[in-house]
């Protein structure tokens, strides 16, 4: 039996967005991969050299930090998407490496992997084709 959970919170509605912050060994690398590779837009980058920074992702953002630890990665990202194919087509021009191409997951949603220039694992999902 699936647990319930209430439908909203006390604290739910005092939240206005979220970022992630994830450690890397080089914060501009990562953004300019991040732009040029998967052409999403760099939102700021902080520090001389660059030590944080941003990524800009729908009406979200996520971090990039210069600290410690780097590894071993224990998460992914994923990323709620449009036009899934066309941007699984677009991505795989630019010599990013796939880890699996669009397919069915076993939770219904369409999807694909891909492993961004640190290794993580970033997923690109289209909420649209199921759960």
């Amino acid at each position: 039996m699936q647990p319930s959970f209430e439908s909203s919170t006390r604290n739910a509605g005092r939240i206005r967005n979220a970022a992630a912050i994830i450690n890397v060994e080089d914060v501009e690398k990562t953004l300019r991969w991040y732009q040029d590779q998967l052409g999403l837009q760099v939102e700021f980058a902080w520090g001389d050299p660059v030590a944080h920074g941003g990524i800009l992702a729908g009406g979200t953002s996520f971090h990039f930090s210069q600290g410690e630890p780097t590894g071993p990665t224990t998460a992914y990202m994923t990323l709620y998407v449009t036009e899934l194919d066309a941007l699984f087509e677009d991505i795989r021009k630019h010599d990013v490496n796939i880890v699996s191409e669009p397919q069915v997951m076993p939770w219904g949603m369409r999807a694909f992997m891909i492993n961004d220039c640190n290794g993580s694992l970033v997923m690109f999902a289209d909420p649209s084709t199921g759960e």
